[in-house]
C-alpha cells in the first residue's frame, strides 16, 4: 500500500462512520433496557480575518492581514453494554481550507484525523459511589480558567488521563492524572478538584493542582507547581456573581514560585421583554517584577480555557495582568443572543511582558514601558436556527496601549468571524 493510500483510508473510515451514526438510531436494549448504544457528533465550520495585525505576528506565522477558513467534524459512539461499564468513542476531523497542494490528491503531510476522545467507564466499583474514567478525554472544571476544553480551538483539548469521581447526593470529589505532552520532556497535570451544591442557586469548589514538567523551568531546570483555590457562583433574583482565587506555589529550575490570580464578575439581569444583562468584571494575575529576582512571580494558568474570558482576539491571558470588563447582553427573540463587551488591559509589571490566551508571551517587558496594554471591544451575536444548528458572528477590535508603543509596534487591530455548527 502506497504512503498516500494509507493517508486516505482513514479518511474514508471516518467519513463512512459518520455517515453511519448520522443515519443509526439509538439503540435500547436488554432485558431491563439496561444496555444502550447512542450515536452522534458535529460539524463546525468557521470564516476568520484578521486584519493590521501587525504587532501580533506570532499568532498567526507572520501574517498581519489574512483570511482562512476551518472545518472540525466530530462523531461519536457512546455504548453501555452492561451495567456500570460505558465506552466512548469520539474521532475528530480538523483542517484549514486551501493548505493542501491539490484538493484531488491526498498528499497533506498534516495529520488531520485524530482520536479526540477514548475512554471507559467503570461505575459501582467497591462502592455505589465510585467511579473511573481511564483513556483520552475532556477535563473541564468550574469556569474553565485553569483546566478546560478549548472548544473554540480548530482541535480543542483532551488528555490521556485516569479519573475517579467519589458521588454523594449534593458533591462529588475528583481525583486525576493525566498526561499532557513528551516534547521536549513528558509534562504531568494532576490533582483533586471538589463540588458542593449548597443548593440550586450556588456552587461551591475548591482545588488542589499540580503541574509537573521537567527540564522547562528556569535555567532549564524542572518545573513543579502547586496551585490551590476556590470557586464560588451564585445566583440571587435578577443577581449573579461567579469568584475565583488562587495562590500557586512551587520551584522552576533553581527558583522559588510565588504566584497569585484573581477573579470576579457580578452581573443584574432587568426583567424585560428582552432580558437585558448588565455585568462588570475584574481579573487580575501576578507576574514577575525583574527577571534576574531569586523568584518566580507569574502565574501560570496551566491548561485553560481563555477565549471567552479576556477578550475574543485571544491577545491577553491570566498571566502579569489587570483585566477590568463591562458588558451587555440582549436577548432579543428566543433564538437570538446578542452581547457587548469592553475590555481594559494593565501589565501588573511592566519588565515581564505581555502574555496572550495561549500563555506563551506575545510582547517582551520593559522595566521603564507603561503598564497600559490596550482596550478591546467584542460584538457577538448568537443565532440558534433549530435544535440542530447555530450560527455565531463576531467582530473585534483592539485598540494598542502605551506599553505596545514603548516595546515595539502598537498597531490597532481587527477580528472578524462567521461560524456555523450543525449537531445530530
Amino acid at each position: 500500500m502506497s504512503n498516500e493510500n494509507s493517508k486516505f483510508y482513514p479518511g474514508l473510515l471516518f467519513l463512512s462512520w459518520l455517515a453511519i451514526f448520522t443515519w443509526s438510531p439509538s439503540l435500547t436494549f436488554g432485558e431491563d433496557n439496561s444496555s444502550s448504544l447512542n450515536f452522534g457528533g458535529e460539524i463546525r465550520l468557521r470564516l476568520e480575518t484578521l486584519a493590521e495585525f501587525d504587532a501580533f505576528t506570532p499568532t498567526r506565522n507572520d501574517k498581519a492581514n489574512e483570511t482562512f477558513a476551518l472545518m472540525r467534524v466530530r462523531a461519536y459512539l457512546d455504548a453501555k453494554p452492561i451495567e456500570g461499564l460505558g465506552i466512548f468513542l469520539q474521532p475528530q476531523f480538523s483542517r484549514e481550507w486551501a493548505q493542501e497542494q491539490s484538493t484531488v490528491a491526498n498528499t497533506n503531510n498534516v495529520d488531520d484525523l485524530d482520536l479526540h476522545q477514548g475512554y471507559v467507564d467503570l461505575k459501582g466499583i467497591g462502592s455505589p459511589s465510585l467511579s473511573l474514567r481511564l483513556g483520552r478525554q475532556e477535563l473541564a472544571y468550574g469556569d474553565e480558567r485553569l483546566i478546560g476544553t478549548f472548544g473554540w480551538s480548530n482541535v480543542g483539548r483532551s488528555f490521556d488521563a485516569a479519573k475517579a469521581r467519589w458521588n454523594w447526593d449534593h458533591a462529588w470529589l475528583d481525583g486525576f492524572l493525566s498526561w499532557i505532552q513528551s516534547a521536549p520532556d513528558n509534562q504531568f497535570l494532576s490533582g483533586l478538584y471538589g463540588h458542593w451544591d449548597k443548593d440550586e442557586k450556588t456552587d461551591y469548589e475548591a482545588y488542589l493542582l499540580s503541574l509537573n514538567d521537567k527540564n522547562s523551568g528556569v535555567g532549564g531546570g524542572d518545573l513543579n507547581l502547586y496551585t490551590i483555590g476556590g470557586h464560588l457562583e451564585r445566583k440571587f433574583g435578577p443577581w449573579d456573581y461567579d469568584s475565583e482565587v488562587a495562590l500557586q506555589l512551587g520551584e522552576s529550575g533553581t527558583k522559588d514560585v510565588f504566584a497569585y490570580a484573581a477573579h470576579l464578575d457580578g452581573g443584574y439581569t432587568i426583567d424585560r421583554e428582552w432580558q437585558p444583562r448588565l455585568g462588570l468584571e475584574y481579573n487580575v494575575a501576578s507576574g514577575d517584577d525583574s527577571p534576574n529576582s531569586g523568584n518566580v512571580g507569574t502565574f501560570n494558568n496551566l491548561s485553560p480555557t481563555n477565549h471567552d474570558k479576556y477578550g475574543y482576539m485571544d491577545l491577553v491571558g491570566w498571566r502579569n495582568i489587570h483585566n477590568g470588563r463591562a458588558s451587555i447582553q440582549l436577548k432579543p427573540t428566543p433564538s437570538v443572543t446578542t452581547s457587548l463587551d469592553y475590555h481594559i488591559f494593565f501589565l501588573m509589571e511592566p519588565a515581564d511582558g505581555l502574555y496572550q490566551a495561549s500563555g506563551a508571551q506575545l510582547r517582551a517587558g520593559s522595566a521603564d514601558a507603561s503598564r497600559y496594554t490596550g482596550q478591546e471591544i467584542d460584538t457577538l451575536l448568537k443565532y440558534k436556527w433549530n435544535k440542530w444548528a447555530h450560527c455565531l458572528f463576531g467582530y473585534s477590535f483592539f485598540k494598542a496601549g502605551d506599553f505596545l508603543e514603548d516595546t515595539g509596534d502598537a498597531k490597532d487591530a481587527h477580528f472578524l468571524y462567521a461560524q456555523i455548527t450543525a449537531s445530530y
